[in-house]
């Protein structure tokens, strides 16, 4: 009997601390979301006031200039420069950026589109892996203005 009662023990043992290890775990990522959330809407408010001033090109030109200056190229760094990015192009004036930007309707095209924006990076200066993500917001967003349009 006694050994059963300590293995009852260890069992009860084992959940609680399983309980509350979910229980603090839960409440760290519910802050950490709120936190990437208040930060993403910081972010876009950015760019939508910028872009309302800029045109699509500086719109451009200031995303890279951001991620020049970015000491991190984590995921949630990433998101808010998209976030930004996307913004800003939405409410900027159009000038012709996207007449350069590759479709990216198929495999081929996609696969110009991805040769592009590695270019597009590297002419300034940026040879980072998460620089090319960037330009998925100019494609998103000249694939929104030709939907518009057409």
């Amino acid at each position: 009997m006694a050994g059963s009662k300590r293995v009852w023990l260890i069992v009860g043992l084992s959940l609680g601390l399983v309980a509350l290890g979910s229980w603090i775990g839960f409440r760290w990522l519910q802050r950490a979301f709120t936190g990437v959330l208040a930060e993403g809407r910081q972010y876009y408010e950015e760019g939508t006031r910028m872009g309302g001033s800029l045109t699509a090109t500086a719109c451009l030109d200031t995303a890279f200039a951001r991620h020049a200056r970015a000491s991190s190229t984590s995921l949630g760094q990433q998101i808010t420069e998209n976030v930004f990015l996307e913004a800003c192009l939405r409410t900027s004036t159009p000038n012709g950026l996207c007449d350069s930007v590759p479709a990216t309707g198929n495999l081929n095209e996609l696969l110009r589109f991805s040769a592009w924006s590695v270019a597009q990076c590297r002419a300034r200066g940026l040879t980072d892996r998460s620089c090319p993500r960037l330009l998925q917001s100019v494609a998103n967003d000249c694939r929104r203005r030709a939907a518009g349009s057409g």
